[in-house]
């Protein structure tokens, strides 16, 4: 029977977490062909991605509970404030910016595009996995004596591969575009788990605030000033 995380060893840890990451996202897309999605049910989404947080919380334990249990105050705030300006966001930007229908028609598998709330709830728990992936990583990866930089670009080299295949399944230009921001939170995640206290919490509240971010110069973008199409 397998123990928490004396694997022993970082390569069995890092196979363990790629089989969870793995199955996590297979089961998330399996779904999704189906039609059950992030919009249509979020809920049954939210449940899918927990489950597989969960069992990432039970089998690497030993390595995130320093990290959980040493959460601050000021880093809870932080969080509490991207999600109100998430919310804000959310109500304000359809007053006064034109929905991009031609966007959201052309990617419909980017469900942060309609900048509906029910988004929200299963997002969170996805970035909850990604993240708790992340952390396991970046503990695995300093343990085994890497420096820091040498943290950030096996990250940098990781999410490069991870995100490439975005490339053929949205197009080039919104294919870069993820590229590019994965590469800069690749360099942002390490160094605010390993070096920031409750960095992990900064981590996630960045993570999350980036889709808020998305949606919104989507819609700068491609919807522009709701004013242009106001009866004069």
């Amino acid at each position: 029977m397998m123990d928490t995380v004396t694997l022993t060893s970082f390569p069995t840890e890092f196979g363990v977490l790629v089989l969870i990451w793995l199955a996590g996202w297979g089961v998330s897309f399996g779904l999704i062909r189906k039609g059950i999605t992030y919009l249509t049910h979020p809920l049954l989404m939210s449940f899918s991605f927990l489950s597989f947080s969960v069992l990432v919380m039970i089998l690497f334990q030993p390595r995130l509970e320093p990290l959980l249990s040493s959460v601050t105050v000021p880093s809870v705030v932080v969080l509490l404030g991207v999600v109100v300006a998430t919310i804000a966001v959310y109500g304000v930007a359809p007053r006064w910016l034109a929905r991009p229908e031609e966007l959201i028609a052309r990617h419909p598998m980017e469900f942060y595009l309609p900048m509906r709330y029910r988004y929200l709830v299963p997002k969170s728990f996805e970035i909850l996995f990604q993240q708790l992936t992340i952390v396991v990583l970046s503990l695995g990866l300093a343990a085994t004596g890497l420096p820091l930089t040498g943290v950030v670009l096996a990250f940098l080299g990781c999410f490069a591969v991870l995100h490439l295949p975005m490339l053929l399944l949205v197009g080039t230009r919104v294919g870069m575009s993820y590229n590019l921001a994965s590469a800069t939170l690749a360099a942002i995640f390490p160094v605010l788990i390993l070096r920031v206290p409750s960095g992990v919490v900064y981590s996630y509240a960045a993570h999350w605030f980036f889709y808020t971010l998305a949606a919104l110069g989507a819609w700068m973008y491609a919807g522009g000033s709701r004013a242009h199409f106001l009866p004069k």
